[in-house]
C-alpha cells in the first residue's frame, strides 16, 4: 500500500509596517517590517532547504518569503496564488475595528463573524472554501513534497480548519502571530485520500 505524504509549512507574513492595533489591513497591499532578522533565521533554520514555496498575491507575503530565504542561503522561485490572499473585508479594510462599532452594517458582524460579509467583501467562510481548493490543488500538483507557504493570518486559519475538520467559526478562535509556523501533513493512499495530522500551531 503506498501512502504519499505531502507536508505544508505555513508561515505567516511579517508585521505590517507601522502596523496599528485594531486596523482593518484584508487585501491591502500594505508593506511589511522585515528587521527583525534573528526571528527570520529561526525560521529558515526549521524550514526544509528543499521545498516548492508558494504566497499570496500580496507583496507582504512574497518580501517574507524572500527575506526567510535568503536568511537560510538558498535561492526561490515562489508561486504566487490569488487564492491565499487575506479575507477580502471590502468597504472596512483601513478602517479599525473600533470604527465599526457604531456601523449598523457591522451588527450582523459582530453576532456571525464566519458567515457574514463585509460590504463589498466576502464571508470568513468564503475564504475558507477558496483555500481549500487552492491546498486540494497543491497537494494534487506536488504530491509527496515539501511546500512552504507564506501568507495570512486567515488563510493559515482556513488551511488548519481543513486539516483538523473545524466549522469557519471554530476556525477563528485560532490565534496566528506574524512570524509564525504551523505545520499540517497531509496523507493520501487509496482508501483514505484525504487524511491530516497537525504537527504544531504557531510556534
Amino acid at each position: 500500500m503506498t501512502v504519499e505524504v505531502t507536508n505544508f509549512w505555513w508561515v505567516r507574513h511579517a508585521p505590517v509596517k507601522a502596523m496599528m492595533p485594531g486596523r482593518i489591513y484584508g487585501q491591502r497591499d500594505v508593506g511589511c517590517n522585515l528587521k527583525d532578522s534573528e526571528r527570520l533565521k529561526q525560521i529558515a533554520d526549521q524550514l526544509p532547504t528543499e521545498a516548492i514555496w508558494v504566497t499570496s498575491s500580496l507583496s507582504r507575503t512574497k518580501k517574507t518569503a524572500k527575506a526567510i530565504a535568503e536568511q537560510g542561503g538558498y535561492p526561490i522561485r515562489p508561486l504566487a496564488y490569488k487564492e491565499l490572499m487575506e479575507q477580502n473585508f471590502g468597504l472596512w479594510q483601513s478602517k479599525t475595528w473600533d470604527d465599526l462599532e457604531e456601523d449598523t452594517e457591522a451588527a450582523a458582524f459582530w453576532t456571525d463573524p464566519a458567515t457574514t460579509c463585509p460590504p463589498d467583501g466576502e464571508s470568513f467562510r468564503t475564504l475558507c472554501q477558496r483555500v481549500e481548493k487552492c491546498v486540494t490543488h497543491l497537494i494534487k500538483k506536488y504530491p509527496g513534497q515539501e511546500i512552504i507557504c507564506v501568507a495570512h493570518a486567515g488563510t493559515i486559519r482556513a488551511a488548519i480548519a481543513q486539516a483538523l475538520n473545524l466549522s469557519p467559526a471554530n476556525a477563528l478562535r485560532l490565534k496566528i502571530d506574524t512570524l509564525s509556523i504551523s505545520r499540517l501533513q497531509h496523507f493520501s493512499e487509496v482508501s483514505r485520500p484525504d487524511n491530516w495530522a497537525v504537527h504544531g500551531i504557531n510556534f
